[in-house]
């Protein structure tokens, strides 16, 4: 056998250390001017009608923190017209309905719409005493009543039937307006009547707002009847990594695109929500104002936490463990300076201004996170803010019990 049949073959060439921009081109998916539109046309974000459901919602949630007025429409419908024979609520023979105005303050001061669809559980007892005062007016009462109940149900409507076609959600608009409209002449006619007779006057916008807010949330619905900007809405997230991301990342199973995640900014607004509405209750309790509505104004920060971590998840819990943490910090300097009698001194310097002092301490962190673009930790330290107030003032007291005393 000849030697050269005996010698293997030369080795293939093998090329090494392929340059990283020759990865990225070879990675990196192809496109052309008409493929980039396609890609943009799929990652947009839902069908208009959707936008416009999830709009409609949010408005209508908003509507709930604040006064739907609802105490006008009762005293007019127990009141007026009077009646001939001189009957009224007050006579002895209306026993459910006198307890539930004299014991009640919601019948005099109403509430926001969270707290009327609250109270609507003691309002069943009542209904018998005010058909007989009312009579045929009766009707009218019992579509306020339910209103807030008919309007949810037709969103919850809507979603149900978010696929159907534009003619179905102008014939939902339709119901929302003309059952709005009804509401809206009576509460027109209760004004007019109040001021005649100088009883009771009010201000039909500002002491009803959450009314008129949640009629204007069924005009949404429309198809045609108010335009949505394309930038408002709830945006589905999309992955295309040659679109939406502008850095390549390498790592030790090739080159990928990391995902930057947007973040819904009106979703993300509503989250602050909650805390404005704990904030006006607690002014408005130091003020005088009933107390209960403490309990609720509570209540709601709390789901807005709850929805914050299902939402946003580490994120936010990270924003609000680590100001939880920076809270206990403060509490423990509170505490220090009024052992060392300097608090003391700026109590007496800024008198009532010493809370607006607590309060900017508290704000410090969440706008530091907001100034760093870092809005998710931001969100979830701003709902730290109360109990740093409150760690705040803990610390305060315990300083002053052991410096003072109890006496």
């Amino acid at each position: 056998m000849d030697a050269t049949e005996q010698r293997p073959g030369k080795p293939e060439s093998v090329v090494i250390n392929l340059p990283q921009s020759e990865n990225l081109l070879a990675d990196a998916p192809a496109t052309s001017p008409g493929s980039d539109l396609a890609i943009q046309h799929m990652a947009k974000t839902m069908p208009e009608q959707t936008r416009r459901i999830q709009l409609a919602s949010v408005v209508l949630f908003v509507s709930m923190f604040f006064n739907w007025g609802y105490q006008f429409w009762l005293k007019w419908t127990i009141d007026w017209p009077e009646s001939g024979d001189g009957a009224g609520w007050d006579d002895g023979s209306h026993n459910n309905l006198w307890d539930y105005i004299v014991h009640g303050e919601f019948a005099s001061e109403g509430g926001i719409g969270f707290v009327e669809m609250l109270n609507f559980l003691y309002r069943f007892q009542i209904w018998g005493d005010v058909a007989d005062l009312a009579g045929t007016v009766f009707v009218l009462f019992m579509m306020r009543e339910l209103m807030p109940f008919v309007l949810i149900g037709t969103i919850v409507f809507c979603w149900s039937n978010r696929e159907r076609e534009e003619e179905f959600f102008r014939k939902v608009t339709m119901f929302w307006v003309g059952y709005f409209t009804i509401m809206t002449f009576q509460l027109s006619l209760i004004a007019v009547e109040f001021s005649e007779h100088d009883y009771w006057e009010f201000n039909v916008l500002f002491d009803c707002f959450g009314f008129w807010v949640a009629g204007f949330a069924g005009l949404l619905l429309d198809p045609k009847l108010i335009r949505i900007p394309e930038n408002i809405g709830f945006h589905k997230e999309t992955f295309t990594p040659h679109l939406n991301q502008s850095e390549w990342v390498q790592n030790s199973h090739g080159i990928t695109n990391a995902p930057n995640r947007d973040i819904n900014y009106l979703g993300f607004a509503m989250l602050y929500l909650p805390l404005l509405y704990h904030l006006i209750t607690v002014i408005a309790v130091i003020d005088g104002a009933n107390d209960d509505a403490l309990f609720l104004g509570t209540v709601i920060p709390i789901v807005g936490l709850l929805v914050g971590i299902g939402v946003y998840r580490l994120e936010f819990l990270k924003g609000f463990g680590l100001h939880l943490g920076y809270s206990i910090g403060y509490g423990f300097m509170m505490y220090f300076l009024t052992i060392i009698g300097l608090l003391a001194s700026a109590i007496e310097l800024l008198e009532e201004g010493i809370i607006l002092v607590l309060i900017v301490v508290a704000v410090i962190m969440p706008i530091r996170y907001h100034l760093k673009s870092n809005h998710i930790r931001a969100l979830g330290a701003t709902y730290t803010v109360p109990l740093t107030i409150w760690i705040m003032f803990i610390g305060l007291m315990i300083g002053w019990l052991q410096v003072d005393g109890w006496l």
